[in-house]
């Protein structure tokens, strides 16, 4: 087929071989289509035509969402023209989760300039990306993922320029760009991080925080600055429930109770709300305070719509649709219209075009800390000598030679690469000295930028007590001499107001959890390599091992053969190798990957077994021996550790930082029901749990089942010795209360008792249990509808005390008839409306 195509292509006109390809990739970006290997053969078939013809493949539609990486690596390789606009996102996780062949090494792709930058993010992106795996949030990749990553020739290669040009910048920059970087580098935190990457990671262990914070405080601190009228109206209004709303030249800002208009010139207008009580859903919605044309409305939500009343009306209420009021100019960041983009304006001594312009006029007597020029505010955005044209929509980016933002009063800073025209606010003044570019975000917060290096140095963040950034020409230095002394470098004692005092504690406590993580890159240094998990140790391969002994709720439970995603995961694995740090005081792990896998804590023996049978799996067999050892090595295969495993049922979530705040230490939350205002979770907790109305214990889960750690990990030895136990029928022809074949599937583990429907037993277990593939199903079928929890009872049951006794006499059928003829007791299961 393939012959017949490239004979077809070669015999047409030059040039429409690469317009052929360009329909065709742009078919291929619109719906998303997987690697094609006969694809690839065909374009390495054409490459010297198409290098011949000199016409360029163009692709239209696959510069947002980039996902053709091996036909482009292919073209960059051979050396075909091509036409792409520069890729805003390049999708490495999806070329990953795709297993089809034709996957190339991705060398060539990452050294051309069309790629180069974005590949080099994307690939550091990969390791934090729940779509290939990992954890999103900064903690370090499983090992086994990052030597995934790694074993791609071109993301290696990328990935090792990327951490270097990062860590290369942390010695010169401040605060802001440190923690950027720091949470970047987050995945690499790790003994297999320091190995693949350690000479770059050095330069985290050799980083100065006090150093760095004293570079932020130099660069200067939004907090320097206060509106005394604005401070001293939200002082007053509950710093929880405040919120904002902005109108030119009016800014009300309200809690629950009081709303207060600010003007210029100070305080406007203070009302007290009139809100009704609410009920149910509606009386968790807090009210609004909105401008509209200078009036202000209180509205709230009530019966399922908006009621309110204008303030100065207070008396008559009404239907309050927000979207059917006609609102007033609003205050707001620079957008597209007050940009005037591209045009060259007059020009400026010294230096290139103006090339983008915002104005405003100034309140009267405003202090003006952006500048001002003749009662005007505003900024250029100016290319410096030697610049080339162009500016890419209201992005400045890729100007050669630079550019500057110049405030009307003459003063400028570099504008940094990296920052979108749109969010200049201006060029701050700061008392004591020192003009830094200012930028806002769509959602407030703030960034102010190091003019030596052009990275944040604050931000982005919200400063604590200032009004929008629309207001901040009504700023002025709250302790001037304070700010002088930040601008030397001074003691941080010459502080004296209360609310700078309090933002420089917030930058020293930043520069503390800095220093602190820099210790425990220090400490990779001496930590010794782990024994590496096996490949196979993924959560879905985890959960086939498990199934029918672990289930979240009668509503959720894993069944074999549902895998959905073929990106391996490791969160369970992760999460067991990171709680001995998170008992340490550490941060915790989200425990995710393998629902209700904390309900086999209680029957550790029936894991033990079925990893020892010979009709298990040998991945799933190794799995197993891996998941015991993680249990032991993290305390949780028996009480030693101090923890205990709860069942709760309380108002809303209960993430581990909640839990805190309920005077709970929990290592581990997974929601396992909810509705109606109430949820239930299993927790790990560390220590006593204290006795609160609000948080009912309902179930406490025995840790272990059998044995100790050291039963676990001997088992796991034997294992490891002496491979799986041998079959002897008479084990099941001598357990008196089943047949021969419902017992063999339960004493080699019923490990297909909770299949899909498409998955059988394979040959090999049928061989070495003498059933009929139709008797196998039918006993599994029957295990599988046993109560919640009782398949694990009987199995813990069935496993030996000592290990040693399953490989001499196989599994304690005394025991399990024990268990058989006694109702073990069933797990909690959340009723919602019950509760």
């Amino acid at each position: 087929m393939l012959d017949k195509i490239e004979l077809r292509l070669r015999a047409t006109a030059s040039g429409e071989p690469a317009r052929l390809l360009s329909r065709r990739l742009s078919w291929r970006a619109e719906h998303g289509m997987s690697r094609s290997a006969p694809l690839l053969e065909l374009v390495a078939r054409l490459a010297d035509r198409l290098r011949g013809d000199g016409v360029a493949v163009t692709n239209p539609s696959g510069s947002s969402f980039f996902s053709e990486l091996d036909v482009y690596d292919l073209f960059v390789a051979e050396g075909i023209p091509f036409e792409l606009d520069v890729p805003r996102q390049i999708e490495l996780s999806d070329w990953f989760a795709d297993d089809g062949p034709g996957r190339r090494p991705l060398l060539s792709l990452g050294t051309h300039p069309v790629f180069e930058a974005g590949f080099r993010k994307s690939c550091l992106w990969l390791l934090g990306d729940h779509r290939f795996g990992a954890d999103v949030g900064g903690f370090p990749i499983h090992p086994n993922l990052l030597a995934r990553a790694l074993s791609v020739p071109g993301v290696a290669a990328a990935l090792t320029a990327e951490v270097d040009a990062l860590t290369a910048s942390l010695g010169a920059a401040p605060l802001g760009e440190v923690q950027r970087i720091m949470y970047r580098l987050g995945t690499l935190r790790s003994p297999a991080g320091y190995a693949a990457f350690k000479p770059f990671l050095e330069r985290i262990a050799a980083l100065d925080a006090p150093a760095a914070l004293a570079r932020t405080l130099r660069c200067g601190l939004p907090e320097e600055l206060v509106w005394p009228p604005y401070e001293q109206a939200s002082a007053a209004l509950d710093a929880g429930t405040m919120r904002t709303d902005q109108e030119w030249p009016l800014l009300a800002i309200h809690d629950a109770r009081t709303a207060v208009v600010l003007g210029p010139s100070g305080v406007v207008a203070r009302h007290e709300l009139a809100v009704p009580a609410r009920d149910g859903i509606d009386g968790q919605f807090r009210p609004r305070c909105t401008l509209h044309d200078g009036r202000l409305l209180v509205s709230w939500r009530q019966g399922g719509s908006e009621r309110g009343y204008w303030a100065d009306t207070p008396g008559v209420e009404f239907d309050a649709d927000l979207g059917g009021l006609v609102l007033g100019p609003m205050t707001r960041l620079p957008v597209s219209e007050d940009i005037v983009p591209g045009g060259r304006f007059e020009p400026v001594p010294g230096a290139g075009p103006v090339r983008l312009r915002w104005r405003r006029d100034l309140w009267p007597d405003a202090p003006a800390v952006f500048g001002a020029a003749d009662g005007v505010t505003g900024w250029d955005v100016i290319d410096t000598a030697g610049a080339a044209d162009g500016v890419t929509g209201w992005d400045v980016v890729d100007i050669a030679g630079g550019a500057v933002v110049r405030s009307v009063d003459g003063r400028q800073v570099p504008l940094p690469p990296t920052v979108r025209a749109a969010t200049i606010m201006g060029v701050l003044a700061l008392p004591g000295g020192g003009d830094r570019l200012v930028t806002v975000d769509q959602f407030g917060a703030v960034t102010v930028w190091d003019p030596a290096t052009g990275t944040p140095a604050y931000g982005p963040a919200k400063p604590e007590g200032l009004p929008p950034a629309g207001w901040w020409d009504l700023l002025r230095p709250r302790d001037p001499a304070g700010s002088a002394a930040l601008r030397t470098g001074g003691p941080v004692t010459a502080v004296t107001d209360p609310v700078l005092a309090a933002a420089v504690g917030r930058q020293a406590a930043i520069a503390a959890t800095l220093a602190a993580t820099v210790e425990q890159y220090r400490a990779l240094r001496h930590e010794p390599a782990r024994p590496p998990v096996p490949v196979t140790a993924d959560d879905i391969t985890i959960a086939d091992a498990l199934s029918g002994l672990t289930h979240a709720s009668r509503f959720t439970e894993h069944r074999r053969g549902s895998r959905t995603s073929t990106v391996p995961e490791y969160k369970l694995m992760g999460f067991l190798d990171a709680l001995p740090a998170a008992l340490d005081g550490e941060r915790p792990r989200p425990s995710a990957g393998v629902a209700g896998w904390t309900r086999v804590l209680a029957g550790l023996g029936a894991v033990a077994l079925r990893a020892a049978m010979p009709t298990t799996p040998p991945p799933e067999r190794e799995v197993l021996a891996a998941l015991l050892t993680a249990l032991a090595d993290a305390g949780l295969a028996d009480g030693s550790a101090g923890l205990s495993v709860l069942t709760v049922v309380t108002d809303g979530q209960l993430n581990g930082e909640q839990a805190a705040g309920l005077g709970m230490r929990a290592v581990a939350a997974e929601s396992i029901g909810g509705g109606f205002d109430r949820s239930c979770w299993r927790l790990i907790v560390h220590g006593t749990v204290p006795d609160r109305p609000d948080v009912r214990v309902v179930e406490r889960t025995p840790l272990g089942g059998w044995g100790t750690a050291g039963t676990v990990r001997r088992f796991v030895d034997l294992l490891a010795e002496r491979g799986p136990v041998t079959w002897r029928p008479e084990w099941a022809a001598s357990f008196p209360d089943l047949a021969v074949e419902p017992a063999t599937v339960l004493l080699t583990g019923a490990t297909y008792c909770a299949a899909s429907d498409e998955v059988t037993a394979p040959p090999s277990y049928l061989e070495v249990t003498g059933l009929s593939a139709a008797a196998a199903r039918a006993a599994s079928d029957a295990f599988s509808a046993l109560p919640k929890g009782r398949l694990l009872h009987l199995l813990n049951a069935a496993m030996p005390l000592d290990p040693a006794a399953l490989w001499e006499s196989g599994p304690d059928t005394a025991r399990l008839a024990s268990a058989w003829r006694e109702p073990s007791p069933p797990p909690y299961e959340f009723q919602p409306g019950l509760e």
